[in-house]
């Protein structure tokens, strides 16, 4: 039976058109292709997000934060705060979607919003949920999909000279990749360029205001230009896609507190093999050794997968070949069934 779904995320202002026209965190394209694929299986879906603008994209709609809100649903799925729930007072489901650090579910003010309204939780990976408390609440994991530009049919040529694409957070895990890059790889690939998509990198680069927290890795960025090291905008994901399927490996950093994978899926569903440590726990899950990729012991191997996938041979195209099949079986299609299935 169709249902009324209603997500609520203040994060941001985008609507259903925002990830194929500028880039987005992951949570935020995550809410617009569920709610798109909720809605091609015939539920009444509203989305509400700092918008300013009303439409409807992909027949879901989308009022903006000043907009008229529905007075009640058969779902409510609050995004990341869950103090977002008292802007929908009936509701005959609450599911809080965790966007990030599992450690936020512990924010002291929430808790009286646990006992009085008792919501489920969503997590997007086991990693994810096996670092959060769950304070007695139902909890599910149901994972993310790549974005549909990551699965078209086209193989672009990698690109010459050849580049490793990073997009972890400054503060993720990049300096590890980046004394790995300038005193392993790029001594043995001088031609050979590393692209670091971040904004917070791009903003400092950009406007001289570098704040403090990153001031240090920024500098080290910086100071490896010499290196081959590019310091990239993150694009929409039409972009990005092809950026993906024109480099040659996508560097993961090693973080045990990572919880989240959606670049890395994406990243492999358009074909590029991935290497990361095997320190990571999400990692673990998402790249198969030897298959799609490398799952590295030691810095030392890293490096060494590194230079293989740079270097453009086998067992590079057999792994590209495997990470597209292998991530292009799960679509958000199938992701919108499971949330039906528990939700709906």
């Amino acid at each position: 039976m169709p249902k009324h779904i209603c997500f609520l995320d203040d994060s941001a202002e985008y609507d259903g058109f925002s990830p194929t026209s500028r880039p987005l965190d992951g949570p935020q394209k995550s809410v617009a292709y569920l709610a798109a694929s909720l809605a091609q299986r015939g539920h009444q879906v509203t989305v509400i997000t700092r918008a300013e603008h009303v439409l409807v994209c992909d027949g879901v709609s989308y009022p903006g934060w000043h907009g008229d809100r529905p007075e009640q649903c058969d779902l409510l799925v609050v995004v990341g705060d869950p103090t977002l729930f008292d802007l929908v007072k009936n509701a005959g489901t609450r599911v809080l979607w965790v966007a990030g650090a599992s450690s936020a579910l512990d924010t002291p003010v929430w808790q009286g919003t646990w006992q009085r309204l008792t919501p489920h939780l969503v997590f997007r990976t086991d990693a994810q949920r096996d670092l959060a408390t769950l304070h007695g609440l139902p909890a599910h994991v149901i994972g993310d999909a790549p974005a549909p530009s990551y699965v078209e049919e086209i193989v672009d040529a990698p690109s010459a000279p050849p580049y490793a694409v990073t997009v972890c957070h400054p503060l993720g895990g990049l300096e590890a990749i980046l004394d790995l890059w300038t005193t392993k790889v790029h001594p043995a690939a001088m031609d050979a360029e590393l692209h670091v998509y971040s904004s917070l990198l791009d903003r400092a680069a950009l406007s001289g205001l570098v704040p403090a927290d990153i001031a240090a890795i920024h500098d080290k960025v910086q100071a490896a230009a010499g290196f081959g090291v590019r310091v990239k905008r993150p694009q929409p994901d039409p972009q990005m896609a092809e950026i993906y399927r024109r480099a040659r490996a996508f560097l993961h950093p090693s973080n045990a507190f990572e919880a989240l994978a959606l670049q890395l899926v994406e990243a492999q569903a358009a074909g590029l093999p991935a290497v990361t440590f095997a320190s990571s726990p999400v990692a673990r899950v998402f790249v198969v050794d030897g298959t799609t990729g490398f799952v590295a012991e030691d810095a030392a191997a890293y490096a060494a997968a590194t230079l293989r996938l740079l270097a453009g041979e086998e067992p590079f195209g057999a792994m590209a070949t495997a990470a597209r099949h292998l991530r292009r079986g799960r679509s958000w299609a199938i992701a919108a069934a499971e949330w039906e299935e528990r939700f709906a």
